[in-house]
């Protein structure tokens, strides 16, 4: 089949251009009826060669197309339940940063509660320790002046009665006094 095809190639045009040299004093209608019938030849010969060949790869051109859509079909759905699974994960983050964001807000009301009552206590504690101290000091101070009281009544009434008592009487005077500064305060 294949030679015939290349024979008839080669060996048509050779025809055709052979019976275009001859000289006639008209039109050519023989060779025009041959150019008609040399190319509905060559294309019965074209379609027949070429048909199978011509139709297998159309065939197998809208396969593959077909199949490209159905895969850019699989492609886009694919993706759209990515997009879809994305979204939700990124609802889902979103949800659980707000709930962090909630959680720290929680946290440090509570820290800054229990820093507000640590301060209290602690004020507190300071102010406890600073009333022992004012009072300690306060005992201490009256302590003192009741030793310098009775040290300077001592004094005076050394004078007084050391010029107008006897020894056994300004011990009992003594004794007698410290019992009044000691009750007074």
């Amino acid at each position: 089949m294949k030679r015939i095809l290349s024979l008839l190639i080669f060996v048509i045009p050779h025809i055709v251009l052979a019976s275009e040299g001859a000289e006639s004093h008209g039109p050519d209608y023989m060779g025009l009826f041959w150019r008609i019938i040399v190319f509905a030849v060559f294309a019965f010969i074209l379609v027949k060669v070429l048909k199978k060949p011509l139709n297998d790869f159309l065939t197998k051109r809208t396969a593959d197309i077909e199949k490209a859509i159905a895969d850019a079909q699989k492609a886009k759905e694919q993706a759209e339940t990515e997009l879809k699974e994305y979204k939700s994960k990124l609802a889902q983050m979103n949800k659980e940063l707000e709930d962090m964001k909630e959680r720290a807000m929680k946290s440090a009301e509570a820290e800054k509660e229990r820093i507000l009552e640590e301060a209290s206590n602690n004020i507190d504690k300071l102010r406890s320790f600073a009333e022992n101290m004012i009072e300690s000091d306060l005992n201490r101070a009256k302590e003192e002046l009741r030793k310098e009281t009775f040290r300077l009544a001592l004094k005076l009434a050394e004078e007084k009665l050391g010029n107008e008592l006897s020894g056994d009487r300004q011990k009992l005077l003594m004794q007698e006094y410290i019992k009044k500064i000691g009750a007074i305060n």
